[in-house]
């Protein structure tokens, strides 16, 4: 599975806002204390809507290394690059912190909290530095799962040091064994945008496991002007 969503990727990638370099709803995974895990994030747009404000759209391949620092809290390196017309490019850098109370992991409620500081350096854009605050809020009810992440980022230099509403959410159901099917929601809200501006995605995932390490493909819709078209992401976390 892993294969051939790649393998579509790199097809869609010969194709004219390019999507976020992470495209993911935070939950209640993390590294556990002392662990390392390593997580590439993979996605590729078909086109940018109409006011989208990036029209670009390369594939994207994120490098995401996490070790776990103490018992609940997990530290995070992001490498973003793009490749831009046959041309690869590092698009900045990023640093996440995440925090998840301790909680019972079969059912019930449990909440946490993820802090990103990133510096963005995209082609013919002025570079700057950002910082986002996305809170967890997750329920399990039998084989349901549902997530929610109110989120906030600002911009923290540059001409334009904006703030947007960056909520994501997710519903999954467990179909059978570690085999997960559902919608994934994404927004990024621009205080003072209509909504026709903003970007609104809504996609249908799978979430499963390729051996040992765990698999998230996902292929979105948009449903604004200031959105993207369609978007083929994928998310896969190497077991060691």
């Amino acid at each position: 599975m892993a294969r051939y969503a790649l393998a579509a990727l790199v097809l869609l990638a010969g194709r004219a806002m390019a999507a976020p370099n992470e495209i993911k709803v935070f939950t209640d995974e993390l590294a556990a204390h002392g662990e390392h895990t390593l997580e590439v994030h993979a996605n590729k747009t078909s086109s940018a809507g109409p006011k989208a404000d990036e029209p670009r759209t390369p594939l994207q391949l994120m490098p995401e290394y996490s070790y776990g620092i103490a018992p609940n809290w997990e530290a995070s390196l992001q490498l973003p690059f793009s490749f831009p017309d046959q041309d690869v490019r590092l698009e900045g850098y990023r640093a996440e912190l995440q925090y998840v109370a301790p909680h019972d992991g079969e059912r019930g409620f449990y909440w946490g909290a993820n802090a990103e500081l990133a510096r963005i350096e995209r082609t013919g854009q002025p570079s700057f530095w950002s910082a986002e605050l996305i809170a967890i809020l997750g329920y399990r009810a039998g084989l349901w799962h549902f997530v929610a992440n109110p989120a906030l980022e600002k911009r923290l230099s540059g001409d334009t040091k904006t703030t947007s509403f960056t909520p994501a959410a997710k519903v999954s159901y467990l179909v059978a064994g570690k085999n997960a099917f559902g919608f994934e929601y994404y927004a990024e809200a621009p205080r003072g945008s209509s909504r026709q501006e903003q970007s609104h995605m809504l996609y249908l995932a799978w979430d499963g496991k390729v051996g040992k390490s765990d698999l998230n493909v996902g292929v979105g819709r948009g449903l604004t002007d200031g959105s993207d078209r369609w978007v083929l992401k994928m998310v896969y976390e190497i077991a060691f």
